[in-house]
């Protein structure tokens, strides 16, 4: 949803400075797309009519983009490790440590609304991020995950992501922005290995550490326009901010599964989430937050 949403504005990291000067011949290309999302996003009233002249500009401007020749290839990881504070671990009730929290079923995670989780088939799971709003589209995240547990967690693999397109379904009229999106997701491929890990101070298993893995070689769609080296910077940029939001929701939630507490459904504005990570936010790591080295398996 973050790469989505970066990808709708047309704010990828390497594109943030709209007033630095560029050569005549590199400007057109480089300013084109945004230039037509932004007269979209700058209309006084919400486009809710696929008639809108802003939202037909867009839409013609993506389904123009050019054919990068040999398309993109991506391939980013990043991990972070968050510390359980001692006196959570020390008060845990029974079977209820870091390595137990971790290897969970996928269903019993709070951190989204667990009833977002679907199964489908033994380790096989359906998870719906519900409908977001970006700009004038209207879209349903919706990726199939295999879950595979490991000795000292559990490995969360992406078999394949699909944005709905939610306006179509009341127009009957397919957003040809959400369509080329599709033609990328479909080659995307990602890994998310969740574990308990020692602690910064030596304890045993009392940190929660997350490694995400984003790969993929795109000929079609909005990742194969964006070129390898600006599409992987996005990604980076993108799991550098995420990961500590999301390993800080973690510990949070292990908190209060391990003392028994009530866990309420957490849910997430998805859209909310990725303004904050394309306007700088989440910079700062949260307190017990630390990069680790990749592992690569």
């Amino acid at each position: 949803a973050t790469a989505t949403a970066s990808l709708a504005r047309g704010t990828f990291p390497a594109a943030r400075h709209p007033r630095r000067v560029h050569p005549p011949a590199a400007r057109l290309p480089a300013r084109r797309v945004p230039a037509a999302v932004r007269a979209a996003k700058d209309s006084p009233s919400p486009v809710d009519d696929d008639d809108d002249e802003s939202a037909r500009r867009a839409e013609m401007t993506y389904a123009d983009l050019p054919s990068v020749p040999g398309g993109s290839v991506l391939d980013c990881s990043r991990a972070y490790t968050v510390d359980i504070p001692r006196e959570i671990v020390a008060n845990a009730l029974p079977n209820r440590g870091v390595i137990q929290y971790v290897r969970l079923p996928a269903m019993e995670y709070n951190v989204l609304d667990s009833s977002a989780v679907e199964r489908i088939d033994v380790g096989k799971f359906r998870v719906n991020a519900g409908t977001q709003k970006i700009l004038m589209w209207e879209i349903e995240p919706v990726g199939t995950l295999r879950i595979v547990p490991t000795d000292d967690g559990c490995e969360q693999i992406l078999l394949g992501a699909v944005m709905n397109d939610v306006k179509a379904r009341r127009t009957g009229k397919e957003s040809v922005v959400i369509r080329a999106m599709n033609a990328s997701l479909k080659d995307l491929t990602m890994r998310n290995a969740v574990t308990a890990v020692d602690g910064a101070d030596g304890r045993d298993g009392t940190a929660i550490r997350c490694q995400i893995d984003v790969a993929g070689t795109f000929t079609e769609g909005p990742f194969a326009a964006a070129g390898s080296q600006r599409l992987s910077s996005m990604l980076d940029w993108c799991l550098r901010s995420v990961l500590p939001w999301f390993l800080e929701q973690l510990a949070a939630d292990y908190a209060d599964w391990a003392s028994g507490k009530a866990r309420g459904k957490r849910k997430v504005n998805v859209t909310q989430v990725a303004g904050e990570i394309l306007a700088g936010g989440k910079r700062k790591l949260p307190p017990g937050v630390a990069e680790s080295a990749v592992e690569r398996g």
